[in-house]
């Protein structure tokens, strides 16, 4: 699942170094959900809408109105309603917050990448469902064209060579926002 460039400028170089083993855990985590099936695929797009929505609300405070991501929660929803997956009882009293000090002004950087940068995965998900996926199956998160045009205005501002730690902290602490909401949604479904 993972996407890699050869060559990249020097922050998201950074970023992606700064996050490797994050991101391979979450990919692992992630790996061992069948997408073809109604009931993994569930699960995994609801912790997909339970971290974004914690994400999204710290970006919102954070970010500049300018650069606030697309929101994806949306989709996601659409596509767990075309599933017929109904909101469990008391999904909005247990939306993990991501409670994350900003670590500078330009911290928020490391976040908007990450999401941003989910929408490869994305890419690379959608193309191996299509070929195996019941007809119809619902991905308009997969396939969603906003994030991928959001990740390209935001290369420039990825391309800067100088240093940012705060971006790197931000980042690694999204990764490990969706790791634990990954590893209680892994262990609610095999309950």
């Amino acid at each position: 699942m993972t996407a890699r460039c050869s060559t990249a400028p020097a922050l998201r170089a950074r970023l992606r170094t700064a996050t490797q083993d994050d991101h391979q855990e979450l990919d692992d985590a992630l790996g061992r959900l069948d997408l073809a099936d109604r009931h993994d695929y569930a699960c995994f797009l609801r912790l997909q809408s339970r971290a974004r929505i914690g994400v999204e609300s710290w970006l919102a405070r954070w970010c500049p109105q300018e650069w606030l991501p697309p929101a994806q929660t949306g989709l996601i929803e659409s596509d767990l309603s075309a599933l017929g997956c109904a909101r469990a009882d008391g999904f909005e009293e247990n939306i993990p917050a991501f409670t994350y000090a900003s670590q500078g002004p330009l911290a928020w950087l490391g976040a908007a990448w990450v999401l941003a940068g989910s929408s490869l995965g994305n890419r690379m998900m959608e193309r191996e469902l299509t070929s195996r996926a019941p007809e119809g199956w619902p991905m308009q998160f997969l396939r969603d064209e906003t994030m991928p045009a959001y990740f390209k205005a935001l290369r420039p501002l990825l391309a800067s060579d100088e240093i940012n730690p705060g971006a790197e902290r931000t980042a690694r602490a999204v990764f490990a926002h969706f790791s634990r909401e990954a590893d209680r949604r892994l262990v609610a479904t095999a309950a």
